[in-house]
């Protein structure tokens, strides 16, 4: 009876803490959806030098501020048809634009202004040479990686509120892993508990055999 109350009681706790996880990550979506800055036009308006209009104000990015190009290209499920979606980060914030845009054409002259051969991941070139090794070509693009994380915030945030997309990110990843173990311990139960106790009764049977071999041996 002792067992199966420590059993309701931890599955009572894991339940729990499940269920608060649910609501800080449902609660952190909602907050990310208030805070994303959205971009509305990319406009060209000089030789390296591009205005990106969103619905907190205008900024401007030259090639010197794009620190990393990152291209993919899905399949959309209603058309089929191939569609690329890069992610462009700035020292003023990271840039997402789909073929679907309308300001796609600009966006795209924006990346090809700095990536010439069209690179799945490109990496700005402070410091890469044509001798370099894989090896080393990987060390640079973790340690890029390092560098664009403080800019991992939608561009035309406001700078007061930077910090609290942060945080709400650090929120969001600390209810996902809480959650996940939580839910680990909650699928599988500690059954080395149960599993216990029946190494003495096969401890009993073994004495039990043995004394029956020796009566047999006697009895002959």
């Amino acid at each position: 009876m002792v067992i199966r109350d420590r059993q309701v009681d931890r599955e009572c706790i894991t339940g729990a803490i499940i269920i608060i996880c649910i609501f800080v990550l449902i609660l952190s979506v909602v907050s990310m959806r208030l805070l994303d800055v959205k971009v509305t036009n990319i406009e060209l308006v000089d030789r390296g030098l591009y205005t990106v209009i969103t619905d907190k104000g205008p900024i401007n990015i030259s090639q010197d501020d794009i620190l990393r190009i990152e291209r993919t290209y899905p399949k959309v499920a209603i058309t089929g048809t191939s569609v690329e979606q890069d992610r462009i980060y700035t020292t003023k914030g990271f840039i997402y634009i789909t073929g679907l845009d309308p300001f796609y054409a600009t966006g795209r002259k924006m990346i090809n202004s700095v990536d010439f051969e069209g690179k799945p991941v490109w990496i700005k070139p402070d410091k890469i040479e044509a001798t370099e090794s894989v090896e080393s070509r990987n060390q640079q693009n973790n340690t890029n990686l390092t560098i664009i994380q403080p800019f991992s915030y939608a561009i035309g945030t406001p700078p007061k509120l930077i910090s609290l997309v942060f945080s709400v990110l650090s929120l969001q990843n600390l209810a996902i892993a809480f959650g996940g173990m939580a839910l680990v311990v909650l699928i599988f139960p500690l059954r080395l508990a149960t599993t216990m106790p029946a190494q003495p009764f096969m401890q009993e049977d073994q004495e039990y055999s043995s004394s029956e071999e020796v009566k047999e041996v006697v009895a002959k």
